[in-house]
C-alpha cells in the first residue's frame, strides 16, 4: 500500500516539546507534546491527540512519529499515551503493546476520560515487517480476531440475523446496526483483547462472517478459567459448524493460553446450544437464576463447564 504524506513540524518556541500532523493539503490532523525525553534511560513519553476517524492516517502519522524519534539511535524506548476513543489497531500494526491504562487522566469539554499508554521499542518498531492478527482453523471453518477493520462484515452478520438473534442477546440502540456503530464496538473489543481481558474470534466459512465466539473474564494465577460465548447465523445452523469453530477455541485455550477450565451458559430454552456443549464434553453444572440481562429482562441460564488440563 503507497503511504500518504503527512508532515511533522515542530511548533515555534515551544523548545522542540510540540509538534503539528499535517497532510497534503496542509490540514492539521493532530498534534502531540513530548512530556519527557530520557537521553540516559533512551525513552520518551509522548501525548498524542489526534483529529481524523481515520486508522490508515494515523498509522502513517505513527509511523512518521515514531521513526523520527528512533532513526538517531539516541532513543530506544517510545511511549505514548492517547484518549481512549483512539482507535488501537494502528499501534499494535507498527509494533506497539499496551501497557497501561491511566483511569479518569483526560479532563475535556467537561468530561473526565482514561488514557492508554502505548509503548514500543527501537528493535520491534524496525524488525516489524507484517503484522498479523490472532487466527485459528478448523476443519471447515476459519476463525480471524474481531478488529475495526471487519465491520462491514459484522454489520451484514448483524443485519442478516437482527430479529433472530433477539432473544439470546442483550437490547440494541440503533447505533449498533451501522457501520461507525460496529466499528466503535470492534474497536472495544480489540481494547479488552489488548488488555488481555478478552478474545473475541469471527467464525468464516468461504470468507463470510457466519458466527462468532468470545473468551471472556479470562483469569490466569490459580484460577486459569474463561468463559466462552458464540452465536451463529441463522442459515448456516444444524451443519456442525459452530461444533467446528469451538472445537479450535478450545485446543487454542488449552494449548495457548494454558487455561484449566471454560465455563459457558445457554438460555433455559436453547437446546440445540446446550447439545452443542454436550458433544464438546461440557457437563451441567447448575442453574444460575436471573443471571443475564437479555432482551430486556434477567433471564435464568444453564450454565456447563469443561476441565482442560487436568
Amino acid at each position: 500500500m503507497e503511504k500518504m504524506k503527512l508532515t511533522m513540524e515542530e511548533i515555534k518556541d515551544t523548545e522542540g516539546k510540540e509538534y503539528i500532523l499535517r497532510d497534503t493539503d496542509r490540514i492539521t490532523i493532530g498534534r502531540f507534546t513530548l512530556l519527557e525525553r530520557n537521553l540516559g534511560q533512551k525513552n520518551m513519553m509522548i501525548r498524542l491527540r489526534f483529529y481524523k476517524k481515520d486508522r490508515i492516517l494515523l498509522r502513517e502519522a505513527l509511523r512518521i512519529m515514531t521513526r523520527t524519534f528512533l532513526k538517531d539511535g539516541s532513543i530506544y524506548k517510545v511511549n505514548v499515551l492517547v484518549a481512549d476513543e483512539v482507535s488501537t489497531l494502528p499501534f499494535t500494526e507498527l509494533g506497539y503493546t499496551l501497557e497501561g491504562i491511566l483511569v479518569g487522566n483526560r479532563y475535556e469539554n467537561s468530561l473526565i476520560s482514561n488514557e492508554y499508554v502505548f509503548g514500543t521499542d527501537q528493535t520491534r518498531f524496525n524488525q516489524l515487517k507484517e503484522f498479523k492478527l490472532l487466527a485459528l482453523d478448523g476443519e471447515r471453518v476459519h476463525l480471524s480476531l474481531a478488529s475495526p477493520e471487519k465491520a462491514q462484515d459484522y454489520l451484514q452478520y448483524y443485519m442478516e440475523n437482527r430479529e433472530f438473534l433477539r432473544p439470546y442477546e442483550p437490547q440494541r440502540s440503533p447505533e449498533f446496526y451501522t457501520l461507525e456503530g460496529q466499528r466503535k464496538s470492534l474497536d472495544e473489543s480489540f481494547k479488552q483483547y489488548m488488555n488481555g481481558q478478552a478474545i473475541n474470534f469471527g467464525v468464516y466459512l468461504e470468507g463470510k462472517l457466519i458466527g462468532k465466539v468470545q473468551l471472556s473474564n479470562l483469569v490466569y494465577g490459580g484460577l486459569r478459567s474463561a468463559h466462552l460465548g458464540y452465536a451463529l447465523h441463522r442459515d448456516f445452523e444444524g451443519k456442525g459448524l459452530m461444533q467446528d469453530a469451538l472445537q479450535a477455541v478450545i485446543h487454542y485455550a488449552e494449548e495457548e493460553l494454558m487455561l484449566h477450565r471454560l465455563e459457558a451458559s445457554t438460555l433455559l430454552f436453547n437446546e440445540r446450544s446446550q447439545n452443542v456443549l454436550k458433544k464438546l464434553g461440557f457437563t451441567y453444572v447448575g442453574k444460575n437464576e436471573k443471571y443475564l440481562y437479555i432482551n430486556g429482562k434477567w433471564q435464568d441460564h444453564y450454565t456447563f463447564a469443561l476441565i482442560l488440563n487436568g
